[in-house]
């Protein structure tokens, strides 16, 4: 495969989409879908989260280790996990945290007092969190041409902060989608059993398995999602974020404002989905006015840019 095969929107679009999903998530997480069903009827555009000193089109710690770990990439010139377990402790260090999950913050702590990022990970049941998958899209984007090496990539930088199999499957899972969107061989008929070919056997390949079945039988999203789960369990996660993304594969705004809607963890499911959606899609399929609105833009575009350069 050569470089024009493979269009520039497609890395942009996906890093662009993981941002928008976590922008236009950040004002309901931890709502109930009924509770946003009954105060907005919709999902809306971006809106202002006061409590969280965030405004409308600002994201939260999804994308913020999305960018760091894109950064690592693209100054070490690939995926090393030393270096962005660096990038990472400079984020706790900035205080912006935004949101930082438990198990992340506790394995940052560890990093800056000198622990190993092969040791830093959050272990037991409790880091069987979304963290790995949420900020994913950029080790997929520039190692989706080599889905070996990506297995490794991928459980290499999330050791650094969940030491959990279901978090990396989890997050193998993600990249294994958004790797096929930037190649733009992502068949949305066969996407789930390939993940799960992938990922190999887990509690995440199971829920995925549900999911497939509740797509077949065309359930609506709010009653899959609610079935699925859209908690901050890795689990409910990836399995709701491939529903909403297969529910609409060509409808970039119908697939996330469906994981938003979602509830509970609406920011990450929808973050997962735009990554995913936006690969898939490429840039322009995303509506103008959020890629206006949403917080760097240009920063993200530009990092997507460096990637893509570095891939091929």
């Amino acid at each position: 495969m050569i470089e024009s095969d493979v269009p520039r929107s497609r890395f942009q679009g996906s890093l662009v989409g993981l941002a928008i999903g976590d922008a236009l998530g950040m004002p309901f997480e931890g709502l109930r879908a009924s509770t946003i069903r009954e105060k907005l009827g919709r999902v809306p555009d971006f809106l202002d989260a006061p409590w969280r000193m965030l405004k409308a089109g600002q994201w939260t710690d999804d994308t913020k280790m999305m960018i760091y770990q894109a950064r690592s990439i693209i100054e070490s010139g690939g995926v090393d996990a030393h270096d962005t377990a660096r990038k990472f402790v400079e984020w706790l260090q900035s205080n912006d945290w935004r949101g930082i999950g438990r198990a992340t913050y506790a394995s940052l702590k560890r990093l800056q007092a000198g622990t190993d990022p092969d040791e830093s990970g959050e272990e037991g049941e409790m880091a069987a969190g979304n963290g790995v998958a949420m900020r994913i899209a950029p080790v997929a984007l520039v190692g989706c041409m080599s889905l070996d090496k990506l297995r490794e990539d991928v459980r290499s930088v999330g050791l650094i902060t969940h030491n959990n199999s279901e978090a990396i499957a989890g997050g193998r899972a993600v990249a294994f989608a958004v790797a096929g969107g930037a190649r733009g061989d992502l068949e949305p008929a066969s996407l789930i059993s390939e993940a799960i070919e992938f990922i190999g056997p887990s509690l995440v390949a199971e829920r995925l398995a549900q999911a497939s079945r509740f797509l077949d039988s065309g359930m609506e999203a709010g009653e899959a999602t609610a079935r699925l789960g859209t908690g901050g369990y890795v689990v409910e996660t990836v399995a709701s974020a491939f529903f909403c993304f297969l529910n609409t594969p060509g409808d970039f705004e119908a697939s996330v404002s469906q994981a938003v809607a979602g509830g509970l963890d609406a920011d990450t499911t929808a973050a997962v989905v735009g990554a995913i959606s936006g690969a898939y899609n490429g840039l322009d399929a995303i509506p103008e006015r959020w890629r206006r609105q949403v917080e760097n833009y240009g920063g993200i575009i530009k990092l997507a840019d460096g990637i893509f350069e570095l891939a091929f």
